[in-house]
């Protein structure tokens, strides 16, 4: 076979390598899997492992962009994004004071899912809890690692995950917790805690925070996220882990 001959062979074989080539040469690196017990958003199950890892992952395939999941101890999550030990996570800006908003190491994607954080108590002491300002100086159960806008303003008493804040809530080590009302009421519902919700404490969408030096690849995230909603993939893949969930407490 000629060296002609054998370029016409190779060449569709090679068409089809290229078409396929992610477009990062080096793979992004991320991590979503906050605290291992973020149900419905990270459920540390590899069948079915949540609503952020399905979604991520269909983003980033549909954006042809080379990637993967580093497991990393939540202890350090504000940290990572930093140090550039990963190049992405989820996040929303409501957890975020003005200043990292605008902190010009990132970009933020278009959004993906909404969030809402309760003040989360037990019934007896519901009535205390329905103004965020009583959070102010006081001792409130949150999640090691983990942001929260104005914990400047309150004691933070730390746990590793959200399923052990709950229980320290139901044991009444703390009186109040800031969690995820869909976290919340699973682990309610799995732990059988009759749980209360004080005030809101922030709502919004989730998005994608990436380091600016990665800034070209953003374009190609936002189309396919706005694909996805458009196709009903996003609503599906919520659907699919509501089914555990109460509808209310």
């Amino acid at each position: 076979m000629t060296n002609f001959i054998r370029l016409l062979v190779l060449s569709p074989l090679l068409f089809v390598f290229f078409s396929y080539a992610s477009i990062n040469p080096t793979p992004l690196k991320y991590n979503v899997s906050a605290s291992g017990s973020h149900y419905p958003y990270y459920t540390n199950d590899p069948e079915k492992p949540g609503i952020l890892p399905e979604i991520i992952e269909k983003v980033l395939d549909d954006a042809n962009i080379a990637a993967s999941h580093i497991d990393l101890p939540t202890k350090r999550i504000t940290k990572y994004l930093q140090d550039e030990i990963i190049d992405f996570d989820v996040i929303s800006l409501e957890w975020l004071s003005k200043s990292e908003r605008n902190d010009p190491r990132y970009v933020f994607s278009e959004p993906l899912i909404y969030a809402t954080e309760m003040i989360v108590t037990l019934p007896k002491n519901a009535q205390h809890w329905q103004s965020a300002d009583s959070l102010k100086g006081k001792n409130i159960g949150t999640v090691l690692g983990y942001y929260y806008f104005n914990d400047n303003t309150f004691e933070r008493v730390d746990f590793p995950s959200e399923k052990e804040l709950m229980t320290a809530l139901s044991r009444n080590r703390v009186e109040a917790a800031l969690v995820g009302k869909l976290t919340a009421l699973y682990w309610a519902k799995q732990l059988g805690i009759n749980i209360a919700f004080g005030a809101q404490h922030s709502h919004g969408f989730l998005r994608i925070r990436l380091l600016s030096k990665h800034k070209e690849l953003l374009p190609q995230i936002n189309l396919a996220i706005k694909n996805l909603h458009a196709q009903g993939y996003i609503k599906t893949i919520e659907d699919k882990y509501m089914s555990n969930i109460p509808t209310q407490n």
